[in-house]
Parts: structure tokens; C-alpha cells; sequence
């Protein structure tokens, strides 16, 4: 078991990373999108045609909120919608091409800003930084 030396020592990364990040900035890497929006949209264009629900519910967010995100999407013309084809209930969500768009400028930005946090160190360093987030991928979501 940890001690609370290590579990403060944890703690203490994790705010030091979240801050390093960016996290706490109302918008996501410059763009008009909250990091929850952020993560919506690119949620759905991970694993396309994805229903307001399954979106909910794979980012464990409130199926209201996420419903008002998607909604503003729409209305940005990032989104559209489409009867779902396996439940009467539900819609399919869909980029657009300014939904894509979007998605591509935050994934751009995101590797350019692991390239930056990166780029200072050494090669080695560079490895033994993926090695320690591959341990840590690892043991807290059991992929390999």
C-alpha cells in the first residue's frame, strides 16, 4: 500500500500535469471548444456514428450536458443527425465536413503540443517518458 508521502507525491504530478497541459484553460489548444467539447467531438469521430447516449456514457459525462453540447454542435453546422437504424428512440451523429474539419486542427494541435512538451528532451528521455506512460496505460487500463 502507499504511503501518504507517495500518494501526495501522485497527487502533486497529477496538478503539475494537468496545469503543463492546459486543462484548466476555458478553451482546448486554441480553439473555440471547452476541453469537454473537445473531447465530445472527438469522441465521435473516433468511433463514428455514435449516439448521443453512447457518448454520454463512454466519456461518463451528464446525458443532458452532452445532449446541450451536441445540440451547439448542430448548430455550428459541426454535426448533423440521422435516425438510428436500431432504435427508433435514438439518432446517429455525424461530422460534417467542418466537423472534420475541427477534429483534424485538435488532433494537430494535440500531437504538436506532445511534440513541445517532448522536444527538450533527449531521445532517451523521450523513450524512457513513453516506457513510463505505456506502465502506467498499462496497469490503470490493462491495455498493452
Amino acid at each position: 500500500m502507499l504511503n501518504q508521502t507517495e500518494i501526495s507525491s501522485i497527487r502533486n504530478f497529477n496538478r503539475d500535469y494537468t496545469k503543463l497541459l492546459g486543462i484548466l484553460n476555458k478553451k482546448v489548444l486554441g480553439t473555440p471548444l471547452s476541453w469537454t467539447e473537445g473531447r465530445v467531438i472527438l469522441e465521435i469521430s473516433f468511433n463514428h456514428d455514435k449516439t448521443p447516449i453512447e457518448v454520454a456514457n463512454s466519456l461518463n459525462l451528464d446525458k443532458s450536458y452532452t445532449s446541450r453540447i451536441i445540440k451547439r454542435f448542430e448548430k455550428n453546422e459541426l454535426l448533423t443527425k440521422s435516425p438510428s437504424a436500431t432504435d427508433s428512440r435514438s439518432v446517429q451523429l455525424h461530422l460534417t465536413s467542418k466537423g472534420l474539419a475541427l477534429v483534424k486542427e485538435l488532433d494537430e494541435r494535440s500531437d504538436q503540443q506532445i511534440k513541445d512538451l517532448l522536444g527538450n528532451l533527449s531521445d532517451l528521455e523521450q523513450k524512457k517518458f513513453y516506457q513510463a506512460m505505456s506502465t502506467i496505460d498499462t496497469l490503470l487500463f490493462n491495455r498493452k
